[in-house]
């Protein structure tokens, strides 16, 4: 088992395994909007290509960096594993991974912060190799649940939100105007003094988003939008990528009830999860919470170069 950067006669291979194995993130669709920054990986098995994950480096004062990229919660990996006796499997899943960690550890890249996908437990192999595994997490909401499972596992005040907002005359409706979204999206990043990259938001939002992958809700109040959500989806799960709220007119049931659509809409279409990309910001994560999925980790791994991890435990102690 090993890893080298992907051939071009296996990138049909690699986006169909990417398709039934991974997520959209995964998808050379996806990841064309990165053009140049990002490198596909190919994970084999002798000759055969049977899983990949993608590299983002980029320079962060004046230092190279292998990260995720831009507005991408996990860089991978993704693979298939043939195997059908669980200890068959378990040694597979090992090899993948042992193969993973020696490739990045051999590259010897100054500073490596990823974040891996959410269906991705072992770590061991990393830890052996001494990178820093952190927990992050993410709310996971099961769509098989019929509509009224779902309202009921909501908290309260979530509901109230949703129901005063109804009473109060909000509308919500899908839209197709990514620009009304990217408004909404640009006033609450302004307000919050948050660093985000509109170069790449724009390519989500114009070049990638399409009927097929993605969709987006609005909510208006007297005809004038206030809150919105923005999620994309591949054939299982609905994620909730961005969102954004006009502070100016503030009512606690426009971003709840923008939500509560999607997660209908997300069911409505056949998907089986929808996906909260959870923060790790308190007043997020509580928000997040309040509808009422499921707690889910995922894995980030850590390694920087001995002069450089020693500076990042003082700015970045959390993740090094």
């Amino acid at each position: 088992m090993y890893v080298k950067e992907l051939a071009a006669n296996d990138q049909e291979k690699y986006n169909g395994l990417s398709t039934s194995h991974g997520s959209v993130f995964d998808s050379l669709q996806w990841n064309q909007i990165f053009g140049e920054d990002i490198t596909h990986y190919g994970i084999y098995d002798g000759d055969n290509i049977i899983g990949g994950f993608v590299g983002y480096k980029v320079k962060k004062f004046g230092i190279p960096f292998h990260r995720n990229p831009p507005l991408t919660p996990s860089i991978g990996p993704f693979f298939k594993i043939t195997s059908v006796q669980p200890v068959h499997i378990m040694e597979k899943h090992k090899q993948i991974m042992a193969a993973m960690a020696e490739f990045l550890d051999k590259e010897k890249y100054p500073i490596v912060s990823i974040s891996l996908n959410r269906n991705v437990t072992d770590m061991q192999p990393f830890i052996w190799r001494h990178f820093k595994v952190v927990p992050e997490y993410t709310y996971i909401m099961d769509l098989s649940m019929s509509g009224d499972e779902i309202w009921k596992r909501m908290s309260s005040e979530t509901r109230n939100h949703i129901t005063k907002g109804t009473k109060d005359g909000l509308t919500v409706k899908k839209t197709d105007d990514y620009a009304i979204v990217k408004s909404l999206i640009t006033k609450t990043y302004d307000r919050q003094n948050k660093k985000v990259d509109y170069f790449y938001t724009n390519k989500v939002l114009f070049d990638f988003a399409n009927k097929d992958n993605s969709f987006a809700y609005v909510a208006l109040q007297n005809n004038r939008p206030i809150a919105c959500t923005f999620c994309i989806y591949d054939n299982k799960t609905a994620y909730y990528l961005l969102s954004g709220y006009d502070a100016e007119i503030k009512h606690h049931g426009a971003g709840a009830l923008c939500v509560w659509e999607s997660i209908k809409h997300a069911k409505s279409i056949g998907l089986t999860f929808f996906d909260f990309e959870g923060s790790m910001v308190p007043n997020i994560e509580r928000y997040f919470r309040g509808f009422g999925a499921e707690l889910k980790p995922y894995y980030r791994i850590n390694k920087a170069m001995l002069p450089l991890e020693i500076v990042l435990k003082f700015v970045k102690r959390e993740f090094f």
